[in-house]
């Protein structure tokens, strides 16, 4: 790793623990990501910077790899106290102003007969992280652009799959900034989000299993939003892959016996998870699957019954 980054750890509220962020001391001041809106973690943040002779004043600009609170929440209040500018793509402007999806979720669920009491519990989980964040309206960037610096230049690469307008940070040297993109410790979840554009629901775990197979073709090490750092890039991108496809293939094994809906095939597999509380990630982990059967004609789905089956 250059001599120029430096990895921040600001512990978080959320149940993924600690967050990265990095920061380049160059001819510009960057954070690459910067944590989530709270007094502690601007207080770490602060301490971070002052390891290294540096105030919230002297940051030139923030580049977002994706717009979850933990990664971008305090971005504004670090702009406001040091003028720094924001840079994240335009698929996270959702996102970014807070999350306006509100009423897609809620349709959405509802059309795949979710009990109401769980839609709610998970529109409040929603309103809870509000909180964490407050919204921006970047400076936007798109794959192929250019951000710099000084003596360090990175490309921009999109990566969705996490979330629609993720971005890595590729210096070209060996060196990536990641965000959620691959993490060794625990595996990243394609979450449901919507398009901004279209407002149609992305095929999340598509898009993330596309996403994965570029990095495993990617040599050096990438500096993740969660963990350690990853010098092994294929043998990390290849286990989520192949653990994904065990996964597709024992839902394919439920629906064999019987057709179920979503919440059935959630309950089946993640049950502990849900009674804790998680019941949109397990949900978004197992709607990627059905998504997946769905485009190779393996699964298909009854709307009258709102069941899923083997095609």
């Amino acid at each position: 790793m250059s001599q120029h980054i430096f990895p921040l750890r600001i512990p978080t509220p959320f149940a993924v623990g600690d967050v990265f962020c990095y920061l380049i001391v160059d001819d510009k001041i960057v954070l690459v990501d910067c944590g989530y809106y709270a007094e502690e973690s601007l207080e770490r943040l602060k301490a971070h910077l002052g390891e290294q002779g540096l105030q919230l004043g002297d940051l030139d600009e923030i580049w977002l790899t994706h717009g979850h609170p933990d990664h971008f929440g305090q971005a504004a209040l670090l702009a406001d106290r040091s003028g720094a500018v924001i840079y994240g793509h335009p698929k996270e402007r959702s996102n970014f102003a807070g999350n306006d999806d509100r009423d897609l979720f809620r349709d959405y669920f509802q059309s795949q007969d979710v009990p109401e009491e769980l839609v709610q519990q998970m529109l409040d989980q929603l309103e809870w992280l509000q909180q964490y964040q407050q919204p921006i309206e970047p400076e936007w960037v798109r794959e192929g652009d250019l951000l710099e610096s000084g003596r360090i230049s990175v490309e921009v690469k999109k990566v969705p799959g996490h979330a629609p307008g993720h971005l890595l940070f590729d210096t070209r040297e060996g060196v990536m900034f990641g965000g959620d993109l691959l993490l060794d410790n625990i595996s990243t979840n394609a979450l449901i989000n919507f398009d901004p554009d279209t407002r149609q629901r992305n095929k999340s775990l598509l898009q993330y299993r596309a996403s994965l197979r570029w990095i495993a073709e990617r040599e050096g090490q990438v500096l993740p939003g969660h963990g350690e750092i990853i010098h092994h890039i294929r043998e990390v991108a290849e286990h989520h892959l192949q653990e994904q496809e065990k996964r597709y293939a024992h839902i394919h094994q439920l629906l064999a016996k019987q057709p179920m809906s979503l919440m059935e095939l959630a309950r089946r597999l993640f049950a502990p998870s849900i009674e804790q509380g998680a019941v949109f990630l397990a949900l978004s982990e197992v709607l990627g699957y059905l998504d997946w059967g769905r485009e190779e004609e393996t699964i298909g789905w009854n709307q009258r019954k709102r069941t899923y089956c083997k095609a």
